[in-house]
């Protein structure tokens, strides 16, 4: 099926990028998402920082979608970066069909937790799901409205989705939720197992409704394939002993992955690196992005762990500080199975062509010595 969007009239080209790289191949160059000033996050319209008017603003589903389509048809999609729309209430969406209430800022929200003692969890092994909550219903709303007017400009994606002991973690306070898994360890087990066979449902039912609308399959990652795939992660599990990061986590993840054809780990900060040999043997996981964090270097500081992620067969996303970081970091590298993302914007759509064309004839020249 040959999809089109007008804003990026070389998607197709984007798209076999993407389906080379899942596969730790190459064609013409890497798959590079840049920016070209001006960029930046989503502004939702308003200016009253009261959290009556933030929650107001966020969840005002008409306003948001207004500014969305304003913002795609402003930006320059240079590369491979798409037109993507991934309708957002914050990153715990995911504990809201459990019965959190969201609390806003200007750029996030966040859970408040609804487990006030150890007990209380046996409520999360019986309750159903409320996928008629304010949030989700935001969300699916989101969805709905930004597909009937894409009119074939943008691409919509999924919502960010946190699952596994992140999920418990928004129900309960992170220090509180570490006493109970030595308090007890098997309830929280039998939870953790509960909220990842949630999580499933919250991806099917989200990705059904965008399989409907013929949508291609992307995230907040911008990553692209043309069925089921998405970014599994614990955040949670970089407090945990490898042991029961082995034992109880791993198992709750390798569950979430089972409706993806495509899978990129989402490996979150320096504390994360002690399971990255969890990551590495999982045969069914195509890929890692490995978030070294602010204040901890560019990309070029972490070679080391690209090549062991590389070494292990699987695909990389390369966050790189700016262009220089990229391009050395290419160098480094294998360019099979990378995928580039500069994060500071260019000045000109020019610069970010003529960048592009250097990515090119380096991943070539490598690719050709090491062939």
């Amino acid at each position: 099926m040959q999809r089109q969007f007008s804003l990026k009239p070389d998607y197709q080209a984007t798209l076999e990028r993407f389906e080379a790289w899942w596969q730790g191949e190459m064609i013409d160059r890497p798959p590079v998402t840049l920016f070209v000033k001006p960029c930046g996050p989503l502004d939702i319209p308003g200016q009253d920082q009261t959290q009556a008017a933030l929650r107001e603003r966020w969840l005002n589903v008409e306003q948001v979608v207004d500014s969305v389509i304003k913002r795609l048809e402003s930006q320059v999609y240079v590369g491979d970066r798409l037109p993507i729309y991934t309708p957002n209430v914050g990153p715990e969406l995911s504990a809201t069909p459990f019965g959190c209430e969201l609390d806003f800022s200007e750029t996030t929200s966040w859970a408040s937790p609804i487990i006030h003692d150890a007990a209380d969890w046996q409520r999360v092994l019986q309750m159903p799901l409320d996928f008629d909550n304010i949030y989700w219903q935001t969300i699916e709303r989101l969805t709905d409205l930004a597909l009937e007017r894409a009119d074939g400009r943008y691409i919509v994606g999924l919502p960010d989705l946190h699952g596994n002991y992140d999920i418990l973690a928004s129900l309960r306070e992170p220090q509180s939720l570490c006493f109970d898994m030595m308090d007890c360890p098997d309830v929280l087990k039998q939870v953790g197992r509960r909220v990842s066979q949630a999580y499933v449902e919250m991806f099917n039912r989200c990705y059904r409704k965008l399989e409907a609308a013929g949508m291609p399959c992307t995230t907040w990652l911008a990553t692209l394939h043309e069925g089921p795939a998405y970014v599994p992660s614990s955040d949670f599990w970089c407090l945990v002993s490898d042991d029961y990061a082995r034992d109880a986590i791993l198992p709750d993840i390798l569950l979430e992955m089972q409706p993806l054809q495509r899978s990129i780990f989402h490996l979150d900060g320096p504390q994360a690196l002690r399971h990255l040999d969890l990551l590495l043997d999982m045969p069914d996981l195509d890929a890692v992005q490995w978030v070294y964090g602010a204040g901890a270097g560019k990309a070029c500081d972490w070679l080391h762990v690209y090549r062991r992620i590389q070494d292990a067969g699987k695909a990389i996303q390369v966050v790189a500080v700016d262009p220089q970081d990229a391009l050395d970091a290419l160098r480094a590298l294998c360019p099979r199975g990378v995928y580039l993302q500069v994060a500071k914007p260019f000045d000109s759509a020019d610069q970010a062509e003529d960048f592009l064309a250097e990515v090119e004839r380096t991943a070539k020249g490598i690719a050709t010595t090491s062939a």
